[in-house]
């Protein structure tokens, strides 16, 4: 519904400059009306394309008490030259500029994806298959970096009439890795793959590349990281799971099955990270939720060689992660945190982001939500996740 209404927008606009022309003779004066309207659709249709927030945005974009916004308002807005950044224009050349600082010191293994561009997904190899009543999970084999290969499930309703949205799902750190999104051996809260797909997505749980890209649980992340590193020295882990992540969706986008407008990514804790992270250097993604992740150098392990790189804690490290966020400006994001990882102490980084995002219009579609339970996705957190998808994703639509 969406879709065709813009559609309707974009048509009733058009006839409205085409037949505004007509009535000025003058050349130079058509051109600039004819360059108002455009401008003026652009910014209709970014905001359109964005969704209906849902109803508890506000409560996700009030600040922690005591907590000065002011202190990081101008931090983001300034362009290499140190001049204040004004337009959407402006902000897009700066996002630029970062994304390829942030691929330097990443390592060329990360890359940035555009919209409406197509790469070619890997070969897939099906190891097997499962019925799950109402959706299909398919555990597949593909290849990411050469010789390297990565486990996944893949999982959608049996009934689909019409393209549909997916979400990349990430794991977090735990013994059943990418078994644990797909809800394989416990459908618990952190089943998030099965738990989307029971609402109408489709969805890819990925298993992350610190594992031994077997089924053996028995996480052995050092001795990965220490191969991955003498394969590529130039590298940091951080690298690789771009790189996967990106993969992940170049499947999803291949798929007739789904929308590749409708795409997001959710994770928790090390599979926060990716859902931070991907988004930042895939414009593919569209929407996104990072649970209990620790956006901050500080907040989390950072400085790990499968993350980041030690050079990360230094005082005089260049880069930080405001920059990573407000490079998913304007498309939808939003932290979850319970006090551990993530809480009050991330707002800066949403505070930071907030005036890049509000470029694009209102209403700024980032938030944080705290729900203040620990290093876990209580029942408040999960719900706030599947509205975020629902609200910017909506699966009622392509659905049986």
């Amino acid at each position: 519904m969406q879709r065709a209404q813009s559609e309707k927008m974009n048509l009733l606009a058009w006839k409205y400059i085409r037949s505004s022309q007509t009535m000025i003779s003058n050349k130079t004066d058509r051109l600039r009306m004819a360059i108002f309207f455009a401008t003026v659709l652009l910014c209709v249709n970014v905001l359109h394309a964005q969704g209906t927030p849902p109803v508890w945005l506000p409560e996700v974009q009030t600040p922690p008490k005591g907590f000065d916004d002011a202190s990081v308002a101008n931090l983001l807005l300034t362009d290499a030259d140190g001049k204040k950044i004004t337009t959407v224009a402006g902000w897009e050349k700066r996002k630029e500029e970062l994304q390829h600082a942030w691929i330097k010191h990443l390592g060329s293994m990360a890359s940035v994806r555009k919209k409406d561009q197509h790469y070619a997904p890997p070969k897939i190899e099906v190891l097997e298959t499962f019925d799950g009543g109402d959706y299909l999970r398919k555990k597949i084999l593909y290849e990411t970096e050469p010789g390297q290969n990565v486990r996944a499930y893949l999982m959608m309703p049996k009934e689909i009439k019409t393209p549909r949205p997916a979400v990349v799902v990430f794991h977090g750190t735990n013994e059943n890795s990418y078994h644990q999104t797909a809800g394989v051996f416990v459908q618990n809260e952190r089943a998030t793959g099965l738990q989307l797909v029971k609402q109408g997505y489709i969805t890819i749980c990925p298993q992350c590349s610190i594992w031994y890209c077997t089924d053996d649980i028995h996480l052995k992340y050092r001795e990965v990281t220490a191969e991955f590193r003498k394969r590529n020295p130039q590298q940091w882990g951080m690298a690789r799971m771009v790189l996967d992540a990106q993969i992940a969706v170049d499947i999803l986008a291949s798929m007739k099955e789904v929308d590749p407008q409708r795409i997001g990514a959710t994770g928790h804790s090390l599979g926060a990270k990716q859902a931070l992270y991907l988004p930042a250097f895939d414009e593919r993604v569209y929407c996104s939720v990072s649970s209990e992740g620790g956006i901050g150098f500080e907040q989390t392990n950072w400085e790990a060689d499968w993350y980041l790189g030690p050079d990360v804690k230094k005082p005089d490290f260049p880069l930080n992660h405001r920059e990573v966020v407000a490079m998913i400006s304007p498309r939808p994001f939003l932290v979850l945190g319970g006090d551990s990882s993530d809480g009050d102490g991330s707002w800066q980084y949403i505070a930071a982001a907030l005036p890049v995002y509000r470029l694009y219009g209102q209403p700024a579609r980032i938030g944080l939500f705290n729900h203040r339970k620990g290093h876990t996705i209580p029942p408040e957190a999960e719900e706030k996740t599947f509205q975020w998808f629902e609200a910017f994703l909506d699966p009622s639509q392509g659905g049986q």
